[in-house]
């Protein structure tokens, strides 16, 4: 890696003796200047670092860096002053210089080392922003798989949501990929330098949901040992992606509610307000709809979420976007993996792929692809290796959410669906002793029996059942189950 550094001088014994001091380091590229004037029409050419005298003729060291830190800010600038001049020199740090040097017998032992510092924060920032241009290209609108219809519409969904701040909400089943379309979102708007910050509002506990969001003070509840920064905060400046939305109790909607309309938050503990400038992306795979029909979701943090609604079409509905994404996968794990080069679909197997319901989505059909490459003993992959079947698949998330909702109804009617009793249905609506069973009763019982059904595969469990993932883990606590 090579760098660029000006010498600016007008004392040309003195810029020669820096330039070949530095001239010694291969990677260091060197050019010299006998006025502020003649550097400042090079400065297109953006150095890596400049070495600029204060006492010059014309424009002085001040004046031109004042020039420099109007047109190239963030560019570092070390000083060179006179022995007597040192009170400019620390003027020209509050300025924006980096640092100075004085001219004497320790200036050229002092310049080595800032020099050496300084060039290691410039490559620092290189690698900071070769990351960044590597993240925005990985997430561009273009770098989305698919050529349907419903994808079309997506992409505009999406393109139009980049050219401003509205809150976003990304509706869709599970695994149809809401994250990758909020970081599309992230990446291609106004605030991609900014930070993007992730909470699952399905995976955190509720009693510290509040402290996620927020933050806390040292003290503020038993195990708060430390003062904590909270997501909002972290996102200021960025977006804050709220994954798994409709799984917040109605209590912190409300905290949640006022943070959105105040534009600002408090700690759990505090007194003091922070405030904050993040874009809010909110998901979910839930009918929000219904959940405020049903008193679980409030109507005014609704419309103030869902200002610029995307949904996202299941895999199903995609047409030939199935096997463009199989192949995009296929491609990324032998990529990954070059033991398994030649190793590739079979019609058989491409034929399976686009009869498959995908009630998973893209999350089950990456997955069906990597197991298939693995299981496969032959270059050809067949329809076994991927280890899918139409018979009695799971059913899809807006079946299960029908069948969540029908069974909620029936069970305060006391019949099971299709009119069948809860007898019927394996969850007994008598007790042992005759007697019926309180809500409270049914609902243990009924997590119980899905909880050992499942193998105490606590996922599969909450999805039989139609609840969310964190519902299940507290009921499960709540019943001494795990």
């Amino acid at each position: 890696m090579s760098y660029r550094i000006y010498v600016v001088d007008d004392d040309r014994h003195y810029a020669r003796m820096l330039s070949y001091r530095l001239d010694k380091h291969d990677n260091y590229e060197v050019e010299v200047f006998h006025s502020g004037e003649d550097m400042l029409k090079a400065l297109s050419n953006v150095p890596d670092l400049i070495l600029l005298d204060i006492m010059m003729p014309g424009l002085d060291g001040v004046e031109v860096l004042r020039k420099v830190v109007a047109q190239r800010p963030g560019l570092p600038v070390i000083m060179v002053s006179a022995q007597g001049v040192i009170d400019t020199a620390v003027e020209a740090m509050k300025v924006g210089a980096y640092d100075y040097i004085t001219k004497g017998q320790d200036d050229l032992v002092k310049l080595d080392s800032i020099v050496r510092n300084v060039l290691e924060k410039v490559s620092l920032e290189r690698e900071v922003e070769t990351l960044r241009d590597e993240v925005k290209q990985k997430y561009q609108i273009k770098g989305l798989i698919g050529e349907s219809g419903p994808m079309q519409h997506v992409y505009r969904l999406i393109q139009k949501a980049t050219r401003g701040d509205l809150m976003t909400a990304i509706q869709g089943e599970s695994g149809t990929g809401k994250e990758l379309v909020a970081k599309a979102i992230h990446f291609n708007s106004s605030r991609s330098r900014g930070p993007f910050v992730v909470v699952n509002c399905a995976a955190i506990p509720r009693d510290l949901m509040e402290s996620e969001f927020f933050g806390h003070e040292k003290g503020s509840f038993t195990g708060a040992h430390a003062r904590k920064i909270g997501k909002f905060e972290q996102a200021d400046g960025g977006t804050i992606f709220l994954d798994e939305i409709g799984e917040l109790d109605l209590d912190l909607q409300a905290k949640l509610l006022r943070a959105l309309q105040e534009g600002e938050i408090t700690r759990v503990g505090g007194c003091d307000t922070i405030e904050f400038s993040a874009r809010v992306i909110s998901a979910t795979n839930r009918d929000v709809v219904s959940m405020i029909r049903q008193g679980s979701f409030r109507e005014d943090l609704y419309y103030r979420l869902f200002q610029f609604p995307i949904p996202l079409p299941p895999l199903r509905e995609r047409g030939s976007d199935l096997l463009l994404l199989a192949g995009h996968f296929h491609r990324e794990y032998i990529k990954e993996h070059p033991e398994f080069k030649g190793k590739n679909l079979s019609a058989e197997a491409r034929k399976a792929i686009a009869a498959h319901k995908w009630p998973g989505n893209v999350r089950e059909l990456k997955s069906a692809i990597e197991r298939a490459i693995l299981l496969s003993d032959h270059d050809e992959i067949t329809a076994s290796d991927l280890m899918i079947s139409n018979v009695n698949p799971i059913s899809s998330w807006a079946d299960r959410m029908t069948l969540a909702e029908a069974a909620e109804t029936s069970f305060s009617s006391g019949s099971g669906a299709g009119g069948r009793s809860r007898e019927e249905e394996g969850v007994p609506l008598e007790g042992d002793d005759g007697g019926i069973l309180s809500l409270e009763d049914l609902k243990h019982r009924a997590v119980e029996r899905a909880y050992k059904l499942c193998d105490e595969n606590v996922d599969r469990a909450a999805v039989e059942l139609g609840i969310g993932r964190a519902t299940m883990y507290r009921l499960l606590k709540k019943y001494d189950m795990m």
